[in-house]
């Protein structure tokens, strides 16, 4: 009885120590995998890349908005001043 459960327990070892190591091994990505990777990393440089085109878009949209401001405040002087004559 003790013969069996000890021929038992290291048969049991084995089993769980070969499952481990192969289970832990390293895995690789299937080819499948590789291209849907490198599809998203050409969706993510793009969508970087129209991040930036937006960026600039709206630093010029910025830089719009202060002129024709100063534009208004430039064209209420002028009224001011046709008013006041």
């Amino acid at each position: 009885m003790m013969k069996k459960f000890l021929v038992l327990i290291i048969l049991l070892a084995f089993v769980v120590g070969y499952f481990g190591a192969v289970g832990c091994g390293p895995k690789y990505a299937s080819k499948e995998t590789l291209a849907e990777l490198e599809e998203a990393e050409a969706a993510c440089e793009a969508a970087k890349m129209e991040v930036k085109n937006l960026e600039k878009k709206m630093d010029q949209l910025k830089e719009d908005i202060t002129a024709k401001e100063a534009r208004i405040v430039e064209l209420e002087k002028q009224l001011k001043d046709l008013k006041g004559m």
